[in-house]
């Protein structure tokens, strides 16, 4: 039988509490640096006398800014390498890298840099902002790095030519992502631009972006913001182009601004009005809550789909937004929480360096992104090093860190539901407008507390969560099947915090976001005459979901429960606590629960309404590239109900099920 859900929560909190809390300690500057040396010790490999491997600029760039900072900072360790940051600074400044006349490509400008430090590669707003942001830290370092006058007027030069080139001048904007631009203008104002450019370049840019939040800006279609301040990346298509479905990576880009922001303020330029800043505010909190997970990784789903998902390079960039956040309380809440998700991120980039022996695979999760190449892993390393030496730099080694209570964000016109808690996160991705083959009204992943798969990145059955309906073997519905182009009501949230229902209002003047002790949302799926209906609620350490199917018709209904990785495996646990493989067809009436044990991590089963059970073996899918045996659970009559709660270890899984049986 199934307990009750307070009782329950309360029990599980307190028996994950001394994990959670171990893993909460703040990172100090010693323990910043420590991680910036242990990343030095991977990428010294790289190094060839002249150029980091593969000599991509960028990735010269964020080793160059680690290497200054570290000077900056007096520290004294392997990420400080005074010698090859005065060598990257004359080949970013002298080196063929360094242009004159525009390239051919689409944002060919002049004068700029093109991301290849011994010659070629693209011209594009990233790489000027990367060379150019880690050659001011180089110039505020240039006593502590020796460089001599002559050298540090080139530095400037070099990023102020830039900066007042027509590429980068006001009132220039590449789709809406003002990042790009604050910080160039930050960088020439630092090295001796004119300060007055903070005002009339910086503010302005960030004044037009908030302005086109609830309408488009001028020129574009849509606004930079939907209803319950998801990301477009599009503003010149329409609503229901794929890309504007969402963009985790580019709205925390973009968000990044927030970092270049507080410098220009320290440096006098005048604050955003207060109704601007509101927005900005409400869109800080509804990127940190649908974005982040506890572990410190993204809440991860782009329209931009294969393109970007789960790019590890993308993280390094996404970060930004969490420095923002934790610098910058004048337009985002929640600065501890913001410090303690980067700190987790450095943790979890640690573990997989240590589980790979090396640096983590380009691409998170075996996912078929594009760019899975050395180059971007390299990339992706040198990014979040930068950051950690960053954070040593804003001040965040003495800032206070506090680990957030579970979090949700929900948008209501795109049937997303975003979770996360300290012992697991998922989301709901109602609607995918064929951005990304998977999605439904189920669940579509989980993770456990430290970002290990427990069940699933993104498959679709019979590799994801949900149920199916079959008829003479074939499936005719299912739960887990998104809404390729939009609904209206994709998904009605039932209990929650913030608003409920399934239209609520847009842009409200706080998210629907934030923190959560326990949230219940509906959805239902249709085909074939078949309506199945299923009711999520999520807690603090466990999901209990209800699937309710009419129209079946006496057909086969069935509950399904993935596992990840080829060592994956199911097994049935009766009251006794005697464990045995599940085979096909066996009979429930002496089960209790079931451990489906993953490749990293794994979760427990209790079910309610189930008649047999048996475990399939789903083929690969491109968002389910290492999927294990499916637990699937045939239903003893038309309603079906389950809890499910992550699980690391034999032992931890049967404590937990004792209290998810009751």
């Amino acid at each position: 039988m199934l307990g009750s859900s307070a009782l329950l929560a309360s029990v599980l909190l307190h028996r994950s509490a001394p994990m959670a809390a171990a893993q909460s300690k703040p990172w100090d500057d010693v323990a910043y640096w420590a991680f910036a040396d242990r990343m030095q010790d991977q990428l010294d490999r790289h190094w060839d006398g002249r150029y980091y491997t593969p000599t991509k600029a960028t990735v010269n760039s964020n080793l160059l800014l680690t290497h200054a900072a570290a000077a900056l900072a007096g520290h004294d360790g392997p990420a400080r390498r005074d010698d090859r940051a005065k060598t990257l600074i004359k080949a970013l400044c002298e080196g063929p890298a360094w242009v004159t006349k525009p390239t051919d490509s689409s944002q060919g400008h002049k004068p700029g840099w093109r991301d290849g430090i011994a010659g070629g590669g693209i011209q594009h707003l990233v790489v000027d902002t990367e060379i150019a942001w880690p050659l001011m830290i180089a110039w505020q370092a240039r006593d502590a790095l020796g460089l001599d006058q002559a050298t540090a007027d080139l530095i400037a030069d070099r990023i102020i030519s830039t900066t007042k080139g027509s590429f980068w001048k006001w009132p220039t904007l590449r789709l809406n992502q003002i990042n790009w631009y604050t910080r160039m203008y930050v960088a020439a104002a630092t090295v001796g631009g004119d300060r007055k450019d903070l005002q009339n370049q910086l503010l302005e840019q960030v004044r037009r972006f908030v302005d086109g939040v609830r309408k488009p800006m001028a020129g574009a279609t849509v606004s930079n913001l939907g209803g319950g301040y998801r990301f477009h990346y599009l503003p010149g298509a329409v609503e229901r182009h794929k890309y504007n479905l969402d963009s985790a990576e580019y709205a925390n880009i973009v968000l990044g601004f927030l970092v270049a922001y507080k410098q220009a303020r320290d440096a006098g330029m005048p604050p955003l009005d207060s109704a601007r800043a509101e927005v900005v505010r409400a869109w800080s909190e509804r990127v940190l809550s649908g974005y982040w997970t506890h572990a410190g990784y993204l809440n991860w789903d782009t329209g931009l789909g294969f393109k970007r998902w789960h790019q590890g390079k993308k993280l390094g960039l996404s970060q930004a937004a969490l420095l923002g956040i934790a610098v910058c309380p004048e337009l985002a809440p929640n600065q501890s929480w913001a410090k303690h998700l980067l700190d987790r991120g450095f943790e979890l980039f640690d573990r997989w360096t240590q589980r790979d022996r090396g640096l983590p695979p380009a691409n998170a999760f075996s996912v078929p992104s594009i760019d899975d190449d050395e180059a971007s892993q390299v990339l992706a390393a040198a990014r979040v090093q930068a950051n950690a030496a960053q954070a040593v730099l804003y001040g965040l080694g003495k800032a206070r860190s506090e680990e957030p209570p579970p979090l949700y964000a929900y948008d209501p016109d795109v049937g997303r539901l975003a979770i996360t808690t300290p012992t697991y996160n998922t989301a709901i991705v109602a609607v995918s407008r064929d951005a990304f083959p998977y999605g439904g009204v189920d669940i579509a992943r989980l993770f456990d507390g430290q970002q290990d798969v427990a069940g699933g990145v993104g498959g679709r059955p019979p590799a994801s969560f949900g149920v199916v309906v079959r008829s003479g073997g074939k499936m005719i519905a299912a739960s887990q099947h998104a809404v390729a182009g939009g609904s209206t009501d994709p998904l009605e949230l039932l209990e929650a915090p913030r608003g409920i229902g399934n239209n609520p209002q847009p842009f409200p003047h706080r998210p629907y976001a934030g923190a959560f002790k326990m949230l219940r949302v509906r959805g239902t799926a249709r085909a074939n005459g078949i309506a199945i209906q299923t009711t999520h609620r999520f807690e603090a350490t466990f999901i209990e979901t209800e699937w309710r199917v009419t129209g079946a018709g006496g057909k086969v209904i069935e509950a399904i429960f993935p596992s990840w990785g080829s060592r994956a495996k199911v097994t049935a646990v009766n009251r006794r606590g005697e464990r045995r493989a599940v085979t096909d067809g066996m009979s429930l009436r002496d089960v209790d629960w079931f451990h489906v044990e993953s490749e990293q991590t794994g979760y427990v089963v209790v079910v309610e309404g189930g008649k047999s059970a048996t475990k399939p073996r789903p083929s690969k899918q491109s968002s389910a590239p290492k999927p294990g045996p499916t637990l699937t659970i045939r239903a003893s009559g038309t309603t079906i109900k389950a809890r499910i709660a992550p699980a690391k270890t034999v032992d931890e899984a049967r404590a937990i099920a004792v209290q998810l049986v009751g």
